[in-house]
């Protein structure tokens, strides 16, 4: 089969059985990724596929495109069909494995994230069952069919570099005229097989090539229909900024996985929050993703934008920003590494003066890569104690992370008794919990220091999203607890995490507010909004916008649903979109536009 000293006629030959080859083995390549793509490799999920033909071809194409593109480049069909599968198969395997340990699919905006995405992995016992397996050895098979009897080569650099370049551009093409086209991408009505409530589903309802490239642009959001730089100036104008009114020192923690379960505890975690509970505002947050996405709500409660947030890649409008323009020290902590979701770079361009994580304050602290909240919760305290003027911090905690141990108590309490659950679903809620009473505990005696303080203080703690217990949350249905999101009890259950705003006596004495009681249920985006709300303070114009948009719908999800007079909907009133609309202009001319 090897073409040198073979007359042209005979080589011709040989390369076209080799493209033929090829295109088959570039389809299977597609074919497979569509199997792993239904998330638990069933037949019927696969075939679901192909009762929509145009959908099967749009997973398929990026494999064979891809596939004939590396085979110009290097003339060689082995090579190019095994880098392919290394690709192909490699982020339908990561998207796979992302969606039962984290309950989230891979995005396109993923790929500014690979690092971050590294450092998880490491974190999780990752076991292939037999399917990976079989698709791998395949894919080695197939590479070796290539070498040994696919040797069919393209005679000129011209032709390969040509044959290349056309091969781009149809997928540009295509890129641009299908694959993101939002009405194609609805109507493909796989809905037998696929819960299209729960995102995940929905998303590999569309299997994963295709969905993925159609994500492109929730990487880089368009405008809003109808926006320009005049009309969104003029609604900016018609909400100019204000000093505060009256100044005090901030302290905001957002708790990694805490959430409130209602359940019936052998020993209860929740007493020392819940007695806070009785001196604060409290309230419910509907956050945007579950197991996973900490820097959604984290960034939209100091920005006040929706889902999904953007890269941050240079100065934007923020609430840190107003702060320091308000003479603020504006700083904050993390346990975790600087380079996790870009950090070290985001939080400067949000307008934190300083940031501190594990390499530059946290792990000279702990033997531990990550500090607990014994150390945490004092160095938060200290970071206060050390700063002068007016202060705001907002830092995010680590304790309380994914994954929980399955095979004993951890924490050596019981909380949930063994009575109708495994032995892996105990020890997962026991764990788990045992970390929350711990953080609740903590909690608890850091607000006590503040309580003597001559200095005006407000804390907020929020929950960041509930926490993943069990491979692809089965604990949760062990324990009695419906994530039926077509329900609006279900959807509350899969997405409520609290937040509670507490204010020492000289708070409540300088704001002339008890700051105590009920909160409304609310979208992380708000949640600034209602701390200035709560605490009878003015402002950036942004948070007098948003406490209007908060009070017609307080929930506004990543999912397209929306909270509408305590109701769960599609859709909502003609005024109240043009409300929203207004919101939407003034949120993508701040995020937009480099903060000068």
């Amino acid at each position: 089969m090897d073409p040198r000293g073979k007359s042209p006629r005979r080589k011709r030959v040989l390369l076209t059985v080799t493209l033929l080859v090829l295109l088959l083995a570039a389809v299977f390549l597609g074919c497979m990724s569509l199997a792993f793509a239904t998330l638990y490799v069933k037949w019927v999920r696969i075939r679901s596929y192909f009762q929509f033909p145009f959908l099967a071809f749009l997973n398929i194409l990026p494999a064979v495109i891809l596939t004939f593109v590396l085979y110009c480049l290097l003339n060689r069909a082995w090579l190019a069909y095994l880098l392919s599968s290394v690709i192909v198969l490699g982020g339908t395997f990561a998207n796979f494995f992302k969606v039962v340990l984290r309950d989230d699919c891979v995005v396109f905006e993923d790929l500014f994230n690979i690092g971050a995405a590294a450092g998880i992995v490491g974190e999780y016992r990752i076991s292939l069952s037999l399917p990976f397996y079989v698709a791998i050895l395949l894919c080695i098979l197939v590479t070796a069919l290539l070498f040994f009897l696919c040797r069919g080569r393209l005679p000129k650099w011209r032709w390969r570099l040509s044959g290349a370049a056309v091969l781009i551009l149809l997928f540009l093409g295509a890129f641009q005229l299908w694959y993101r086209d939002d009405g194609l991408y609805k109507s493909f009505s796989n809905d037998e097989w696929f819960n299209q409530w729960q995102p995940t589903e929905y998303y590999a309802s569309r299997g994963f090539l295709y969905p993925f490239f159609h994500s492109f642009d929730d990487a880089f959001p368009p405008p809003p229909d109808g926006y320009t730089k005049a009309a969104a100036q003029e609604i900016r104008d018609a909400y100019p900024d204000q000093d505060l009114n009256v100044q005090v020192n901030f302290v905001a923690v957002m708790l990694e996985s805490f959430t409130e379960l209602d359940l019936d505890y052998v020993e209860d975690p929740y007493e020392p929050w819940k007695q806070l509970k009785e001196e604060s505002l409290t309230g419910a947050l509907i956050s945007d993703t579950m197991g996973g996405g900490t820097v959604n709500a984290e960034r939209s409660f100091l920005t006040g934008f929706t889902y999904p947030q953007p890269g941050y890649r240079h100065t934007t409008e923020s609430f840190p920003w107003y702060f320091r323009d308000q003479g603020y020290t504006v700083e904050g902590c993390h346990p975790g590494h600087d380079w996790f979701y870009n950090r070290q770079n985001v939080d400067r361009n949000l307008g934190f003066e300083t940031y501190y994580f594990s390499e530059n304050r946290f792990s000279q602290l702990t033997d531990l890569e990550y500090a607990g909240d014994d150390v945490f919760f004092p160095e938060v305290r200290r970071l206060y104690e050390a700063a002068e003027g007016p202060y705001f911090s907002f830092s995010v905690s680590y304790q309380g992370h994914s994954p929980y141990a399955s095979d004993g108590l951890t924490w050596g309490t019981e909380y949930v008794s063994h009575d109708g659950l495994s032995d892996s679903d105990y020890y997962i809620v026991n764990n788990y919990l045992g970390g929350l009473a711990d953080t609740a505990a903590r909690i608890s005696d850091f607000v006590d220091s503040f309580r003597e303080d001559t200095e005006p203080v407000v804390l907020l703690f929020f929950g960041d999203h509930k926490p993943t217990l069990g491979a692809s949350n089965s604990v949760y249905d062990a324990l009695g607890i419906s994530l039926d999101r077509s329900t609006q009890n279900g959807f509350i259950n899969y997405y409520a995490t609290p937040y509670l705003i507490w204010a020492n006596d000289a708070a409540k004495a300088a704001l002339g507010r008890d700051v105590t009681g009920e909160g409304p249920t609310i979208s992380p985006c708000y949640l600034m909004a209602e701390v200035f709300g709560a605490c009878g303070l003015e402002g950036p114009g942004w948070i007098r916008l948003l406490q209007e948009a908060m009070e017609a719908v307080p929930v506004r999800h990543s999912t397209g649903v929306y909270f509408e007079d305590g109701v769960l909907t599609e859709k909502i009133s003609e005024k109240n979109e043009i409300l929203l609309e207004k919101v939407a202009y003034m949120e993508y001319h701040l995020r937009e536009n480099q903060r000068k």
